[in-house]
């Protein structure tokens, strides 16, 4: 993998420094985290070895934040003179009796703790006492580094596919740009004027198309319109009162679960549908069933879903994603049906292209004053209800510091008032799902564990009736009836 410094941007983009600048407020603090489980304990020297070379390839991993002053321009990334992979790289003993829930007991505390801002913000803990026999890492950055589908790919291509060690990733000459005062805001003035070229430069040409190509022109407005609505129309519309928003706190506690990739994907082909659809059809029918234990009778939820906007070869560092906020349909008991209005209202959503205005909102938010921007950041995770993203990892098995890996559960962070988030994970043929969640909000996660498998059980069996009643045999003399959809 090449990790030339021309690949790596010396400066956030919008909406990593979005991200950046919103952790300036304790529960708006944006970290993402990953629970590696291994086939055994690593050895100390082998995984401080691959995590020098993990380090030393991405180059985010060695570089801490630079702020410009009045933030009139994003941070910039500088390389840590006094990077110590000691200090981010440490190693804990599993609390007794050693299980994955007595670890996530344990490092949910260190989760939920801000970064040191003088040092790259990425802390790693190595697991020592699992029982079983099995390994464990539990790896926290800073959103601002990378979203999930990026931080895949990264990773995925620096580690092993056997138990070999794999060289040294070649060294590199330190940047030597200053952190001056007078340094850092010439920089700033040079991208700020760089910016406004190619802005004028995009109107012009976007002028001159125009100009050229008229009929084409009204049509590409017309799309812009219906963008600009669906967009708009997002940031109004209210979320559902629900009994996960009676009180906050800034405590995080972390639990697993998991499902069948290959299940998922067969309920997929019965149903008509593609993987998400099926995943946002499972957390909906979950969701129902924990408010009805609590006596609340909710029709509707709003999900705030990470969309990913990077190209299939994009695997630079920094976010490429959108957040757009989705309805399910909760209270619909019917599991095909829910389904169905999923699809439709996620139709909808990909139709208007709304998630192509996502990094124009954020450039626009980091230039205004940034009290301003905190506010409506704030004001917006009121509008949704929780978070569910769903991110693929690789098919094929890695391995880290030698030792196989055998599950990984990626952990979402709660961002302002939201007090539940799920992140699923997909690696070889399982589903990885990791749940964060504020235990003042939601006391019972182990209740909610529970719905996650029963709807989840359930969408797979009415997936399966559906292919016994497409195979079952007509009576003699009788047509065969086409299969409907649920409306």
């Amino acid at each position: 993998m090449a990790t030339e410094l021309s690949r790596w941007p010396g400066r956030m983009n919008p909406t990593d420094a979005l991200f950046w600048f919103m952790d300036k407020i304790p529960e708006m603090r944006s970290t993402i985290g990953a629970l590696v489980i291994l086939g055994r304990p690593p050895s100390r020297q082998r995984i401080c070895a691959d995590f020098e070379r993990i380090s030393a390839a991405l180059v985010r991993m060695r570089q801490r934040v630079v702020e410009v002053p009045l933030a009139l321009a994003p941070p910039e990334w500088i390389d840590d003179p006094q990077f110590d992979l000691d200090y981010h790289v440490r190693h804990m003993a599993v609390p007794a009796p050693g299980g994955i829930e007595d670890l996530l007991q344990a490092v949910g505390p260190l989760y939920a703790t801000a970064f040191d801002g003088e040092r790259p913000p990425w802390e790693a803990y190595v697991a020592e006492g699992l029982v079983g026999g099995q390994g464990a890492v539990f790896v926290k950055m800073h959103h601002c580094l990378t979203d999930g589908v990026g931080g895949s790919r990264l990773f995925a291509d620096l580690l092993g596919t056997g138990r070999e060690a794999r060289p040294p990733s070649a060294p590199r000459a330190a940047e030597t740009r200053s952190t001056s005062l007078p340094a850092v805001l010439w920089r700033a003035a040079l991208y700020n004027a760089q910016e406004v070229a190619t802005l004028s430069a995009g109107i012009v040409g976007s002028v001159l198309a125009a100009a050229l190509d008229p009929r084409a022109t009204l049509a590409g407005m017309r799309r812009g319109l219906r963008t600009l609505s669906g967009f708009g129309r997002e940031l109004v519309v209210p979320r559902a009162a629900s009994p996960l928003h009676q009180q906050r706190s800034l405590s995080r506690c972390l639990s697993t679960f998991e499902m069948s990739l290959t299940d998922i994907d067969a309920a997929r082909v019965r149903l008509d549908a593609t993987n998400n659809d099926v995943v946002l059809t499972i957390v909906s029918g979950a969701m129902h069933r924990w408010h009805t234990s609590r006596g609340a009778d909710v029709q509707e939820l709003r999900a705030l879903v990470p969309v990913n906007l990077r190209s299939t070869d994009d695997v630079l560092a920094g976010n490429r994603l959108a957040l757009l906020a989705v309805s399910l349909p909760v209270g619909q008991p019917n599991p095909v049906r829910r389904l169905r209005i999923i699809q439709e209202r996620m139709g909808r959503v990909k139709a208007d292209r709304r998630a192509t205005l996502y990094p124009w909102m954020a450039r626009l938010m980091t230039a205004l004053p940034m009290a301003v921007t905190q506010q409506i950041a704030r004001q917006q995770t009121t509008r949704t209800n929780f978070v569910c993203t769903n991110v693929p990892g690789p098919q094929q098995t890695c391995y880290l510091a030698g030792e196989e890996i055998k599950a990984v559960y990626a952990y979402a962070p709660l961002v302002g008032d939201h007090p539940l988030a799920i992140a699923l994970y997909s690696y070889r043929d399982r589903v990885y799902v990791g749940l964060d969640t504020d235990p003042l909000a939601m006391d019972d996660l182990p209740h909610f564990r529970d719905a996650l498998r029963e709807s989840y059980e359930e969408v797979l069996n009415v997936a399966r009736q559906t292919e016994v009643a497409r195979r079952r045999p007509a009576h003699r003399g009788q047509r065969p009836r086409r299969m409907r959809r649920a409306s």
